[in-house]
């Protein structure tokens, strides 16, 4: 089958190796890699090369990393300390999932992170008047998502001293560039043991091309003229050998199937389970799961790849006032609990994990059946998507509620369509089309029929 090319771009959350630099004015989309400032003091500086950066506990923010677009902005930082006792750093800063905030007293001004966002990002000159200077500033929660990649500014006398701290450290953390033959001079990654990457012409262009590159736009198809015309108008073609694809989502997932003693992977979807009472289970299904305020894992939404577990809740009701709801659950960054006392037991959320998870018979004195549970953060992770158990009185009453809801967010997690016509939804991917039928196609290595947003297909002559 022969693909229209003139070149490609790939954005990722967690691998974009370089940061894009934006006006502080533009509004930066979730999961974008930019470059950003944050200002500290000599001593500090030194101290977040060595071993990171740490959350601040307060802020017009809340809690987090204070950064900034806007360089000048950093160099104002520390406030109170003199122009030879200020560093600034450029970062990489893996945004995530953004929440703008543009108003005093908004109402995720300290609270948007419980609500799913990885970071809040106050536009310039939008008067709040915790923003002084009416300049950019974002806030993110999770430390490891900011990294310090080169000193943006130093006095001279520190300035040497700080750039061999960071390119020692970045070289140990496997972030430096290291030795030149160990780093591919086309995409600028750093190879695999010595082992060259592979590189090949582009079939257009003649431009050698490494196929790790993240970005590449064929420099013969664009004219001088800068017109549209010569821009879009001209698309070169090559055959491609073609196996199949895979492609997984953080958000879409199909969910997955796990043994309770199984180890739960990170961003992974995974069937789970809650017990409830019949009435909880209506508030649930008409507003969604709201946070515990307490528990052995602190905040959080408990629940259970076990089922059994699920069915003993809630523990002082009798099993005609029980519930136990099949969910899907977007589990994000899980941290294992295993012990008492852990020392993440009840502040896991605080160091950027989503989910706690206590694997079965670890020995916890607070589970004491020795089942799996798991703590979800943030309810929106949380699907209801069918009524595993229920009173025979009032089964159908929450199937049905289950299925309204569904019907109203037309897909669940792996695109299944509920409550759509089956000529809403497309045979071979199984999402909702829009008004039209989504585009398919045969394979061209076995000649399956395929559609173009299936997120899974491979070959079976190629197995």
């Amino acid at each position: 089958m022969s693909v229209q090319f003139n070149g490609w771009e790939v954005v990722d959350d967690g691998a974009s190796y370089t940061g894009v630099l934006l006006e502080p004015s533009q509004r930066p989309q979730n999961r974008g890699v930019y470059t950003m400032y944050h200002g500290t003091s000599v001593a500090s500086a030194r101290l977040i090369i060595a071993n990171g950066f740490q959350q601040s506990q307060r802020g017009m923010l809340g809690k987090g990393v204070y950064v900034s677009r806007d360089k000048k902005k950093a160099q104002c930082y520390p406030l109170n300390s003199s122009s030879s006792n200020r560093v600034v750093f450029e970062l990489r800063v893996r945004v995530g999932r953004v929440k703008r905030i543009d108003k005093d007293n908004h109402p995720m001004q300290f609270t948007w992170h419980t609500h799913g966002y990885d970071t809040a990002w106050v536009p310039p000159k939008c008067g709040m008047m915790a923003v002084k200077s009416g300049k950019e500033e974002d806030c993110v929660f999770d430390p490891k998502r900011v990294t310090v990649v080169g000193i943006a500014d130093a006095p001279d006398t520190i300035r040497t001293e700080l750039q061999e701290l960071l390119a020692k450290t970045s070289k140990k953390s496997g972030r430096g560039d290291g030795d030149s033959a160990d780093v591919c001079p086309l995409c600028k990654r750093k190879t695999q043991q010595g082992a060259q990457h592979i590189k090949q012409q582009c079939w257009k262009c003649g431009q050698n091309l490494c196929i790790l590159m993240s970005k590449h736009f064929s420099r013969s198809s664009l004219c001088c003229s800068g017109s549209s015309a010569a821009i879009f108008g001209y698309q070169s073609r090559m055959s491609l050998q073609f196996f199949g694809w895979e492609v997984t989502y953080d958000d879409e997932s199909p969910s997955v199937e796990l043994t309770a003693s199984q180890a739960p992977k990170d961003k992974g979807v995974y069937t789970m389970y809650h017990g409830t009472s019949i009435a909880n289970a209506r508030l649930i299904l008409a507003s969604g799961f709201q946070q515990s305020q307490g528990g052995m894992l602190g905040k959080g939404v408990y629940v259970s790849r076990d089922k059994k577990k699920a069915e003993r809740y809630p523990l002082n009701n009798s099993p005609a006032d029980r519930v136990v709801l099949k969910l899907h659950v977007r589990v994000g960054r899980v941290k294992r609990i295993d012990k008492d006392n852990h020392p993440m037991q009840y502040t896991w959320s605080t160091q950027g994990y989503d989910t706690a998870w206590v694997p079965p018979n670890c020995g916890m004195k607070a589970v004491p059946s020795g089942l799996e549970e798991d703590c979800v953060f943030d309810p929106k992770r949380v699907t209801v998507v069918g009524i595993a158990k229920a009173p025979h009185n009032v089964q159908t009453e929450l199937q049905q509620l289950v299925t309204k809801n569904i019907s109203h967010s037309s897909t669940v997690p792996g695109g299944v369509v509920h409550g759509a016509t089956a000529l809403d939804v497309c045979s071979l991917c199984k999402r909702r089309q829009q008004q039209s039928p989504h585009i398919t196609t045969p394979c061209w290595g076995c000649g399956q029929n395929i559609c173009i947003l299936m997120s899974k297909h491979v070959c079976p002559v190629s197995v």
